[in-house]
């Protein structure tokens, strides 16, 4: 080979030695539905309900984007949101428009309440708590999926703007119109504890999972390190304050 030769023979790829994100994720999570949060919330919610009980989505929108299967498996599913597109909403037998702090039900109208990804919207815990507590019989639950104040994902949101959200979510394949303002006011187990202890409500479970780094998809060596946190918060329940999920359940005490 000469020096022209030299001067011409193209370069290796840059960054060619590193994985892809998707290699990644087949490597470290073969098992996509069972490392998925939303399944896991789905699979406990499926578990609670019975066939007899009438049912509250808090927080349904148009259904677009948190799958489950409960209509004609329960007396009725009912879904309240203030966007107009839960009226249309396939998954509910009926969705309304309303806000989720004044509900426009009567006092223990349903026997199952539950939300996903809702929580971290919440600007009034309080009066969220006192409406579930009210509109629940006696002896109802309420279950919810929500993110973990103190998770790093959650932790970067708190100090960047909706926009950015916005952003990132449309990156990940997301409608700008599904991603709201969050206040993170209801995403820790204290605060869960106490706003619907306040109102008479009695905790069955708070459990904290973490799963495949969806949020650093952006490139691989931000995935690889959401890989290893992944794998070192879920070796040890003294790390699970620091998982990316909160899945829990609430019960209103029977009459006595």
């Amino acid at each position: 080979m000469n020096a022209r030769d030299i001067r011409t023979a193209p370069l290796p790829a840059a960054r060619s030695w590193l994985p892809t994100v998707a290699s990644l994720r087949s490597r470290f999570y073969p098992d996509v539905v069972g490392r998925d949060p939303v399944a896991a919330f789905v699979r406990r919610l499926e578990r609670a309900v019975k066939p007899r009980d009438r049912v509250l989505d808090l927080g349904a929108g148009a259904g677009e984007l948190n799958h489950y299967s409960l209509k004609g498996r329960v007396r009725q599913l009912v879904g309240v949101d203030l966007d107009p597109r839960v009226r249309s909403n396939p998954l509910l037998d009926a969705g309304l428009g309303a806000d989720i702090y004044a509900l426009p039900f009567r006092d223990n109208s349903f026997d199952l309440i539950f939300s996903i990804y809702v929580l971290e919207h919440v600007d009034r815990p309080s009066a969220l708590a006192g409406e579930v507590a009210r509109v629940l019989r006696p002896g109802g639950r309420c279950i919810f999926l929500t993110p973990n104040v103190y998770h790093y994902v959650t932790l970067l949101s708190r100090l960047t703007p909706t926009g950015f959200h916005r952003w990132i979510n449309e990156k990940r394949g997301r409608a700008a119109d599904d991603t709201f303002p969050t206040c993170y006011r209801l995403n820790s187990r204290g605060a869960l504890t106490r706003e619907f202890g306040r109102v008479g409500m009695r905790k069955v479970a708070i459990d904290a999972i973490e799963v495949q780094p969806n949020y650093l998809t952006f490139h691989p060596l931000a995935y690889a390190a959401g890989v290893v946190f992944e794998r070192i918060v879920n070796a040890t329940s003294a790390l699970s304050s620091l998982r990316v999920n909160l899945i829990g359940t609430f019960e209103k005490p029977r009459c006595r």
